[in-house]
């Protein structure tokens, strides 16, 4: 009688020609590529996809697979059952693992903070265990915080990292949990506060002037280095961080896809930008890729914010993204049409148009004050409005 080995289920991924991150591997967890699962049976080997790009959520469901191939492998399975973690378990178990991840001081206190609101509120309704928490707990949860934190994005942002907990030591209510929180709308008072908010000429020299200021000897030049590239060119936090050299830089040109979008971005540099740019022996600009690029952009947003709020120019919500603005409203006003733009950016017309059309209007309406006005005063000659 043969006896068939049993199968585990794995995941893995199958980067694209242009993440990346191809070189570390199949296992790599922090990308936005495709995940699959891959499995052994009978001696043949079966893949199929998770239909997801988050390592997570795949993991979940290879947790489905395994249970349904067990099922079938073993007759008669043996269940043997740990102790269940409780929530205030797990959530020194996930703060411990975003510890790991070299995130900041800072945010790791934030997230302690939400977190223990969380649980203080479910160990109230009797809710120790993960697997006890129903779609109403969570809703009733999430119905305080408007009181507690005024600005949607705070609360946008409060419920993704709920929502990444859920994901980490829920199961069986998982879906019903995730479903119940549902988007967070902006109101019109946090649509006007995120409103582009460009750096004036004179607040990019006082920001310049604060940087020595704010970080030590050793990192002014390259904190200089980035303020310099983002208000020139308006690249996401995000992507900026993961600037390669060699990839996304050539004959003084920048060229890459958006990790957000996908869409690619192509603008020509300033040649003594794209100078200091090419220094340096590193694979990235910004980066030594040593930590994982989240905990990599989060570190950037603190120092940045740190610098704003030293430099008295930080608006709440809106950090990094003043740098994007700036670059867009010198475009606009040195005339380059929002298709252009949308094309620098790496965005959509239509996305432009929705963030950026208030700009451009007031540039339009800049330029127009130099169009020749005819004056009935003098009927032969037309009187300029400079």
């Amino acid at each position: 009688m043969n006896i068939q080995p049993k199968s585990i289920v794995t995941v893995f991924v199958r980067h694209r020609e242009t993440c990346s991150h191809r070189s570390r591997g199949e296992f790599y967890r922090g990308c936005q590529c495709s995940k699959f699962l891959r499995y052994s049976r009978t001696g043949k080997q079966h893949r199929q996809a998770a239909k997801t790009r988050t390592w997570a959520v795949a993991e979940d469901k290879a947790v489905e697979l395994q249970e349904q191939l067990d099922r079938g492998d073993t007759p008669k399975p043996i269940i043997v059952k740990g102790p269940q973690p409780t929530i205030a378990e797990c959530i020194d178990t996930f703060v411990s693992a975003k510890k790991s991840e070299n995130i900041s001081a800072r945010r790791v206190k934030k997230l302690r903070h939400q977190f223990n609101q969380f649980e203080a509120f479910m160990s109230a309704r009797s809710k120790v265990f993960p697997s006890l928490i129903t779609s109403a707990d969570v809703i009733e949860f999430r119905a305080g915080w408007e009181r507690a934190w005024p600005s949607a994005t705070t609360r946008q942002n409060a419920q993704q990292n709920i929502r990444s907990f859920l994901r980490t030591c829920c199961r069986e209510n998982l879906n019903d949990l995730l479903a119940a929180l549902k988007t967070i709308r902006l109101s019109k008072v946090d649509k006007e506060r995120l409103e582009p908010k460009p750096f004036t000429e004179k607040e990019i020299k006082v920001l310049f002037a604060q940087i020595p200021k704010t970080f030590p000897a050793e990192k002014v030049a390259v904190v200089t280095l980035l303020v310099k590239f983002m208000i020139a060119t308006g690249v996401a936090i995000r992507d900026t961080v993961q600037l390669d050299r060699h990839r996304h830089l050539q004959y003084g040109w920048l060229r890459f896809d958006r990790q957000k979008t996908g869409r690619s971005v192509v603008q020509q540099l300033d040649p003594t930008l794209y100078a200091e740019l090419m220094e340096g022996e590193g694979k990235y600009v910004f980066w030594d890729g040593k930590y994982q690029v989240t905990s990599e952009v989060t570190t950037w947003q603190d120092d940045l914010r740190l610098l704003m709020q030293n430099a008295g120019l930080w608006i709440e919500g809106n950090t990094t993204h003043r740098f994007r603005d700036t670059a867009v409203d010198f475009w606009l006003g040195e005339g380059c049409e929002l298709t252009e733009v949308a094309a620098m950016l790496g965005d959509t017309l239509a996305v432009a148009q929705r963030h950026y059309a208030n700009l451009a209007s007031k540039r339009m309406q800049e330029r127009l004050k130099n169009v020749p006005v005819r004056s009935w005063a003098n009927p032969r000659r037309a009187r300029m409005s400079c």
